[in-house]
């Protein structure tokens, strides 16, 4: 597993070495549904043989566009 990520106001993408998510446990509780909710859809066959990500932001309708975005990507070796 790899934890990436952007720098602030920029393009450069880089591997983070920790990240920290700061949050209640009512949004904690929801980051755990969204998560079940990617491993359904990633494992499902047409899935399976495709690159897949799933954004955090199109799942929740209620995402502050001022959040970062939880970005769940599979299959990589289908790139």
């Amino acid at each position: 597993m790899q934890v990436a990520g952007y720098k602030k106001c920029s393009d450069e993408y880089v591997e983070l070495q920790e990240a920290s998510l700061v949050c209640s446990l009512e949004e904690l509780e929801k980051v755990i549904c969204f998560l079940q909710y990617v491993k359904e859809k990633h494992g499902t066959e047409i899935m399976k043989i495709e690159y897949c990500h799933s954004h955090y932001r199109d799942w929740d309708k209620s995402w502050n566009t001022e959040s970062t975005d939880i970005i769940v990507i599979t299959n990589i070796d289908k790139c």
